[in-house]
């Protein structure tokens, strides 16, 4: 099964990498997945008053090639930050 990655990337910071990764069956199921993490992750951005505006889930397969890019205003829509 495919090994993906995902890192999550400030606008300004750079990018945290994730360096385990997840086996997933194919890259749909990746980016569901990464959905998942951002409602998961969410909790811990409003614990510490960052704003999720600023931060994306970024996929990457085994050869490092970018597959999809979350950012998490798409995870939350507008109210991003409005509810914890």
């Amino acid at each position: 099964m495919p090994r993906f990655f995902f890192h999550i990337r400030h606008s300004c910071v750079g990018v945290s990498r994730d360096e385990l990764g997840l086996d997933c069956p194919d890259a749909e199921t990746a980016c569901r997945e990464a959905f998942r993490a951002g409602l998961d992750l969410r909790h811990e951005f409003a614990a510490r008053d960052q704003c999720l505006q600023d931060y994306s889930i970024v996929i990457a397969n085994a050869a490092h090639e970018v597959v999809c890019e979350l950012p998490f205003f798409e995870v939350f829509g507008h109210r991003a930050n409005s509810e914890p």
